[in-house]
């Protein structure tokens, strides 16, 4: 420190400060003294415990999935039967019959309502014996993952009894980032795996554990009875001055679940979680997204020669694993991640909706929160608007070795720079920003060429796409049923003023300035000509000097989430949708259409592209070539009765055709047959 100093005068007037926060963070004084009092209480208590001969109480619990109670659960359970003076076991499933007289050869059996998990039952089991307990010197917590013992359980026992322990498991589990998110410390710390425990008369017998258990509550995911107890309990009673340890002295890497085979032969552990047996392959761990070589061939000659664990019921574990069969769904991961909330909601949200009304089973994720599990046993997977990355590019090699068909979800051009660089907001960017943009871009590109087929939402962006040389479905932007719901309820709430015709101009992008430009002129002469006129606007736009000047006529409104969006609509006479002719404009979707329909509104559209493909014209919208916006929108003024019959067919049209429940289309084709 003297050198650094020397070197870094600076370092002289910031190092005393450094040093006081790195002590406050670390140095807790009263936390300190508390533990040490804590741990001082414990070791004299420690010293009523038996570690001997202990009169020991098991509750042992179970969740069976098979038609019948699986031979390992009970093979284990005698083992540690044998050990015990009073055996409980809670059934967090139903049983036939005669699997429950087995289970009664060993001790006392109570059903639960399959709630909260492991967590839930040992629960039930420790509130149900609170006036027995006193009468044991050790509580054995233990789940049906376990397959063994391999080795003589007794020794386990006895080795552990050596180390004057209050608490102890099989293995722990390592420090990470709450992943659960009900994790109380913020961070899971180091921690005694949940499916084995043993805890002695000390502990058990205080208030603070009951209180532990009585207080527990909803552990109904997952991730609340990891997040809630099993990466608290160590902790919890850690801080409280009890000390524990584990049978295996290596806990990195999931080694009970990657490394079973390393974990019996080295470090003297007398179990194989279930699972582990899962992974008989590279590819297994693949899915998990991890590198790893697998151990369980050698494992299973291992357990089959060097042990005298029964062969049968080892072939039973495999054969139930490798048959059990695993439902299948269809996954649509989000790279838009509702950045762009019209984009999640049409591509994402609606897609899978529409999936669903088929009867698939859809998973949706948000590219971020990505993992490869996700992925292992789904039909087919899509992947919408994401960038390339390894982790990507890894699961579509993945997914073609186990002929899983991967789609790429594209609804803009924004997948090659040749199209992006015709937007006027592109022109617009500084040679930074540019980069930055393109990177993006030709990112997209690369994911998508590793695709097998592509999904899209319009005829000419299909046919753009088309030049990729790989399959392409259609699959236009459809109205969902909460949509659908949400309008209806704004038309009947909606009550228009009769003497007024109000434009509707409803931006999506900071990209449409440049289409607004396109019937800037003929919206001004129609607010000149008809001061019955309004001219609302929504959204990125930047506001014309010269329109300024009818501010009496000009009303502008925030963006309002889509919930809100068709009351806004409702009220609106005319449904302005321009597009200048560009090829990127001509690959655009009918939304502005779709979502003005779904209200009774009419809408004047540039006659290109998907508006072309699903208007009308005349009948259930109006399209307008260049040059002749001011013609069609003072016909329109002129006539609210013919606005009126357009709303009212184009209406019927969007919600007969453009629903996503039962909708059929070329992707359904392709996904469902």
């Amino acid at each position: 420190m003297k050198y650094v100093l020397t070197k870094n005068p600076g370092l002289l007037v910031k190092a005393p400060g450094k040093i006081l926060r790195k002590t406050q963070k670390h140095f807790h004084p009263l936390k300190s003294l508390q533990l040490q009092i804590n741990k001082n209480k414990r070791k004299k208590t420690r010293r009523l415990n038996n570690y001997e001969n202990p009169k020991r109480v098991l509750i042992y619990v179970i969740y069976e999935d098979q038609p019948q109670l699986q031979s390992y659960k009970l093979f284990f359970l005698k083992a540690l039967a044998d050990l015990s003076d009073k055996v409980l076991i809670v059934l967090n499933s139903t049983l036939a019959d005669t699997d429950v007289k087995k289970l009664e050869e060993f001790g006392q059996v109570i059903s639960r309502e399959n709630t909260g998990y492991d967590t839930a039952a040992f629960r039930h089991g420790i509130l149900l014996l609170k006036d027995e307990l006193a009468n044991f010197d050790e509580l054995l917590l233990v789940n049906d993952t376990n397959v063994g013992p391999m080795k003589d359980l007794s020794a386990v026992f006895q080795k552990m009894s050596t180390q004057k322990l209050d608490f102890w498991g099989i293995s722990y589990g390592e420090k990470q980032a709450d992943f659960t998110g009900f994790n109380p410390y913020g961070a899971i710390h180091e921690h005694l795996q949940s499916y084995f425990l043993v805890i002695e008369k000390n502990m058990f017998q205080t208030p603070e554990f009951l209180q532990y258990w009585e207080n527990l509550s909803d552990t109904d995911s997952r991730n609340k009875a990891i997040g809630k107890h099993e990466t608290v309990f160590t902790k919890y009673f850690s801080d409280l001055g009890f000390i524990h340890g584990a049978v295996a002295g290596n806990n990195e890497d999931s080694a009970m679940y990657i490394h079973p085979l390393t974990m019996l032969k080295k470090f003297d552990v007398p179990l194989v979680k279930y699972t582990a047996f899962s992974n008989d392959t590279d590819d297994k761990f693949a899915w998990q997204g991890l590198e790893r070589k697998t151990e369980v061939p050698d494992l299973i000659n291992y357990i089959k020669n060097e042990t005298e664990f029964p062969k049968e019921i080892l072939d039973e574990v495999i054969n139930t694993i490798k048959h059990t069969p695993h439902p299948e769904h269809i996954l649509i991961i989000d790279g838009v991640e509702n950045q762009i909330p019209q984009c999640t909601r049409y591509r994402v949200i609606n897609k899978a909706e529409q999936l669903r009304s088929f009867g698939h089973d859809v998973w949706t994720v948000n590219a971020s929160d990505f993992q490869m599990g996700y992925a292992e046993y789904a039909s087919q997977i899509i992947i919408y608007r994401t960038p390339y990355s390894e982790q990507f590019k890894k699961l579509v090699e993945l997914a073609h070795k186990y002929n899983k068909p991967v789609f790429y979800d594209i609804d803009d051009l924004v997948y090659d720079t040749s199209y992006t660089d015709q937007l006027e907001y592109v022109k617009t960017l500084g040679k930074q920003e540019k980069e930055a943009y393109d990177s993006g871009v030709r990112s997209y590109g690369k994911l998508m060429k590793l695709c097998d087929a592509f999904i899209t939402s319009t005829t000419d962006l299909k046919n753009e796409l088309s030049k990729l040389g790989k399959p392409v479905y259609l699959n236009r932007n459809l109205a969902s049923e909460e949509l659908i719901s949400i309008s209806k309820q704004a038309i009947t709430k909606n009550i228009k003023d009769k003497k007024k015709i109000k434009i509707g101009y409803f931006s999506g992008s900071i990209t449409h300035n440049e289409n607004f430009d396109l019937i800037r002129s003929a919206i001004l002469k129609i607010l000149k000509e008809f001061p019955q006129t309004e001219l609302h606007l929504v959204g990125h736009l930047t506001i014309p000097d010269e329109m300024k000047r009818y501010k009496e006529q000009l009303v502008i409104h925030d963006f309002v989430d889509w919930t809100l969006l068709p009351s806004l609509v409702s009220d609106m006479d005319i449904n302005l949708a321009p597009l200048v002719d560009t090829v990127f404009n001509r690959a655009k979707s009918e939304i502005k259409w779709l979502e003005a329909s779904l209200v009774g509104v009419a809408t004047v559209a540039s006659d290109i592209g998907s508006f072309s493909d699903i208007i009308t014209n005349g009948t259930t919208g109006v399209l307008v070539a260049d040059g002749m916006w001011y013609e069609q929108l003072r016909d329109l003024v002129n006539n609210k009765t013919k606005l009126e019959v357009l709303g009212i067919n184009a209406k019927r049209k969007a919600i007969s055709t453009c629903k996503t429940t039962k909708h059929k289309d070329e992707f359904i084709e392709a996904i469902h047959g």
